[in-house]
């Protein structure tokens, strides 16, 4: 008797054990979401200002004034250095004296051809004479062309001595300090002027998106030559969410690098509120074109050994493993270019309890989430 009730209680414990093995795992399903969605291209890049110009001081002499405050905005045209230009004076001065003197020399020798053309007609000088006073004549002019020419060079020094802006832009600080020799030996950096109205952003394309890009592009004008650029281009910071700012593509290289396989390409971005600066690491999406597609959510995909997989319950309520070939995140929820159906219930909860192969108690999630009502159970999900 005894053996026969441990028996039968041990039977009794496996079999409740078995019935408690056969009770399938809850989980959530959903049918992928079906929309219009924007294919984007994305790209990391480094911004860079729309001029940057360094200026140098082009003659030699003591630098006699700093002109701005350092980080300053300066307009085209501002004097920003003066070299002391006392030496270049006195230079244009005495060049302006010594031209003077070669066009009165000038102005004889031209007197005296004529001269010399009239006596040579009525034979009373020789040829060689005539020759003589011709090549004089030629020598005089020459050594005004020189003169001149020295002039114009001393006239530039002295306008050199006046370093202005180029550009408009933030100049930075100054490099040199009143009362330094500058120019001696080599062109000595003083500031740099930086104009950020404007930033460009430059970042490598590979050649499949080049080609991508390229079919988006307008053909050239063709008596101009020049092409409207059309291409939206949105950028991020390293601290920004999205990409707030709109740009376009302005330009990218004539050929594609065959050591790399990559195209520079470059967008414009305007920077009125000076967020932007040059240098910094951007990130940006070019978008390319609007077509339907199916989504789920991106927690619902799985990374195996195979490749991108999401779990998807057939008629009989087992689970299979389906690879899949995403795309771009939309929001939370990730494109299925391919793998999946519109009328497949897809896994997008309580997945660590789904195994390829076993049984799952589907319920199907709710269209619009109500925390306070459980979701309906689905026995047997549609297809």
């Amino acid at each position: 008797m005894t053996m026969c009730f441990v028996g039968a209680v041990i039977l009794g414990c496996e079999q409740r054990g078995q019935t408690r093995q056969l009770v399938p795992p809850e989980v959530v399903v959903s049918h992928p979401t079906s929309k219009d969605v924007t294919e984007f291209l994305e790209f990391t890049g480094i911004t860079a200002a729309l001029e940057s110009v360094e200026i140098r001081a082009r003659v030699k002499g003591w630098l006699q004034s700093v002109n701005f405050q350092p980080g300053a905005k300066v307009k085209k045209g501002d004097l920003l250095f003066l070299i002391d230009p006392r030496m270049f004076q006195a230079q244009v001065d005495q060049y302006q004296a010594q031209l003077e003197g070669k066009k009165a020399d000038l102005n004889l020798q031209e007197t005296n051809m004529r001269r010399a053309e009239q006596l040579l007609g009525s034979a009373s000088i020789s040829q060689l004479q005539y020759d003589t006073q011709r090549a004089q004549d030629a020598v005089a002019k020459a050594q005004v062309g020189i003169s001149e020419a020295d002039l114009e060079r001393t006239k530039l020094d002295l306008e050199y001595a006046r370093v202005t802006a180029p550009i408009d832009g933030n100049a930075s600080r100054n490099l040199v300090d009143a009362g330094n020799l500058v120019g001696a030996g080599n062109e000595t950096l003083l500031t740099k002027i930086v104009n950020e109205s404007s930033v460009y952003a430059y970042f490598n394309l590979s050649e499949r998106d080049a080609l991508k890009l390229k079919k988006m592009t307008p053909p050239e004008n063709s008596e101009s030559g020049e092409r409207t650029w059309k291409i939206k281009v949105y950028l991020a910071l390293s601290d920004e969410t999205g990409f707030p700012h709109e740009g376009k593509i302005d330009y990218w290289e004539p050929e594609l690098d065959p050591k790399t396989g990559t195209l520079q390409a470059r967008a414009i971005f305007s920077n009125e509120n000076r967020l932007l600066m040059p240098g910094l690491f951007a990130r940006l999406r070019v978008p390319v074109q609007k077509e339907n597609a199916l989504l789920v959510p991106e927690l619902a995909v799985g990374v195996a050994q195979a490749g991108m997989y999401v779990l998807v319950v057939n008629k009989d309520n087992v689970v299979e493993q389906r690879l899949v070939k995403t795309g771009q995140l939309d929001g939370v929820l990730r494109i299925i270019g391919e793998g999946l159906k519109q009328d497949d219930w897809v896994i997008v909860n309580g997945i660590q309890r789904a195994r390829p192969g076993a049984k799952v108690n589907p319920q199907k999630a709710p269209e619009e989430p109500q925390p306070s009502q459980p979701p309906k159970q689905v026995h047997s999900p549609p297809k």
